[in-house]
């Protein structure tokens, strides 16, 4: 299995506590999950991320070091990988990326081998030559995407809305993904399919087993007098319906900082580019409680 952070602000911001400093950052997260790791982030005025993979571990890598020091971005996803599925090479390390869009997958398709040609028969056929590892995660990030334009969304237009019926959508195909692992007879356990996906502005983060937690609240912020936002909503209780400073996406909290709460299993966060944000249950996806790895 994997690891998974992410962040999406107003402004510009430093990374560096949540990757490295903080009491549980992603580099120490990475000692349970060594098998490389990758760092995708976008500058202002560009589309495509910038994107940096190493097959090493995190925790020993002092490129990983050098990298989080001097990042600076509105939205950042990085990810330490636990191979289970494809073999150690740079391509088969997270975060995958095509036309802007960047993908990191925590998790398992169980039988993915016995039951890959039926995935990629749902992958729109435009998306198939650029499938170029061998994990299941990849194989899922253009199945995602092929969902999204399915549900109306125009992957290619940076000024597109998530679409309403994003969550139906998903959940259709997250439960379909489910019961096809499950017919495989590969585990007695569900698929693992924790995401997150974003474009720069929109970001998506999907749990479906495993866990996934969010913040958007602080109770201690050490750039507080320096922050260049306006209107700070990032203390005390969080609200609904307002424009969030700033956004952190973990698959396990990375500082008692910052204020946590679960994507419910088998739920779908959505932030728009405008920082506002929902949590909702996937649609017609039924099962048992989570399990983690």
């Amino acid at each position: 299995m994997c690891r998974i952070f992410a962040f999406r602000s107003r402004v510009d911001l430093k990374v560096q506590r949540s990757l490295v400093k903080a009491e549980n950052a992603l580099q120490i997260q990475s000692r349970k999950h060594p098998h490389g790791w990758g760092i995708a982030y976008y500058l202002t005025a560009q589309r495509e991320p910038h994107v940096i993979k190493s097959m090493e571990s995190a925790f020993t890598d002092d490129r990983f070091r050098r990298v989080s020091s001097f990042l600076t971005s509105h939205a950042v996803i990085a990810h330490v990988r636990k191979a289970t599925v494809g073999e150690l090479s740079e391509q088969n390390t997270h975060p995958f990326s095509w036309n802007g869009w960047t993908f990191c997958h925590n998790g398992t398709i169980f039988g993915f081998d016995q039951i890959r040609e039926q995935l990629r028969a749902r992958i729109n056929p435009r998306f198939l030559p650029q499938i170029g590892g061998t994990t299941d995660s990849e194989t899922f990030f253009f199945l995602v995407l092929s969902e999204l334009e399915r549900a109306g969304f125009d992957v290619e237009d940076d000024e597109a809305a998530v679409p309403p019926t994003i969550w139906a959508r998903l959940g259709e195909l997250l439960g379909w993904l489910r019961d096809l692992s499950e017919q495989t007879g590969a585990d007695e356990r569900e698929a693992m399919m924790n995401f997150v996906l974003t474009n720069g502005t929109v970001m998506l983060a999907a749990r479906f087993n495993g866990g996934l937690s969010f913040s958007t609240q602080k109770r201690r912020c050490a750039d507080f007098d320096i922050c260049p936002v306006m209107n700070k909503v990032c203390f005390g209780a969080r609200q609904d319906g307002v424009q969030h400073t700033h956004l952190l996406i973990a698959s396990d909290p990375t500082s008692a900082d910052d204020v946590w709460e679960e994507i419910p299993n088998r739920g779908l966060l959505v932030v728009e580019r405008d920082l506002s944000l929902q949590v909702r249950p996937l649609g017609g996806v039924r099962g048992g409680p989570a399990w983690f790895a």
